[in-house]
């Protein structure tokens, strides 16, 4: 009876060292290999292209893929906010990114400096439908950058569409330019959510020029 004891517990010794090398060892095999990598939270990206940034090959033993790696290479990519890289057994590479939202840019020589909520500059490419620009003297003072983030971040949505572009005059004098060719004297970005509730009024109004610097004395031209 003990000698049965004995090989019973062996036989589940063994059995156990087996199991736990064929966990460590199969994954790191063509058994598991990766079949799929899946993209999810990609706008202004395209798949391929965020597929590529991770260094992984399709065949590659997924319990080998070092997905720390993987997302960094994704992170990397200018529009990526945030990106966090999973596997999904037994064949898939879960791939999860927070692109930025470009609110305004800046056209440069080299392209159009896209920047988002948070006033960084974060790429060069085509601004997307909604971004602003950001235009006059006073464009690339980081001053008035920030005062101009100040007011494209208070206007509505709506209003926002409206907006063609952003002139900084100087670091404290800011005029929108709207998509109808009329204009708006916003002054210095401060008082914004008032200024924004002024904007909202007076493009349902008649005139050209409109001066909403003081929003409790809106005037008109």
């Amino acid at each position: 009876m003990a000698r049965l004891q004995r090989r019973i517990l062996i036989g589940a010794v063994v059995a156990a060292i087996l199991i736990a090398i064929a966990a460590v060892v199969l994954p790191r095999t063509q058994v598991f290999a990766v079949e799929e990598i899946a993209v999810e939270g990609a706008v202004q990206l395209s798949p391929e292209e965020v597929e590529a940034a991770t260094g992984i090959v399709n065949g590659t033993p997924i319990g080998a893929v070092n997905t720390h790696d993987a997302a960094v290479g994704v992170a990397g990519l200018p529009w990526v906010k945030s990106a966090t890289v999973t596997r999904s057994w037994p064949s898939t590479i879960k791939i999860e990114l927070v692109e930025h939202t470009a609110v305004a840019f800046v056209a440069e020589p080299d392209g159009s400096h896209l920047i988002n909520a948070q006033g960084e500059v974060f790429a060069v490419d085509d601004p997307p439908a909604g971004a602003v620009e950001i235009t006059g003297a006073a464009a690339r003072d980081g001053a008035a950058l920030s005062g101009a983030m100040g007011v494209v971040s208070s206007i509505s949505g709506p209003s926002r569409e409206a907006v063609a572009s952003i002139e900084a005059r100087s670091p404290n004098t800011f005029v929108l330019k709207l998509k109808d060719g009329r204009t708006v004297v916003w002054g210095a970005s401060e008082n914004n959510a008032n200024k924004a509730l002024a904007l909202e009024s007076v493009l349902q109004r008649e005139g050209r020029e409109f001066n909403i610097s003081n929003p409790q004395q809106v005037t008109v031209r």
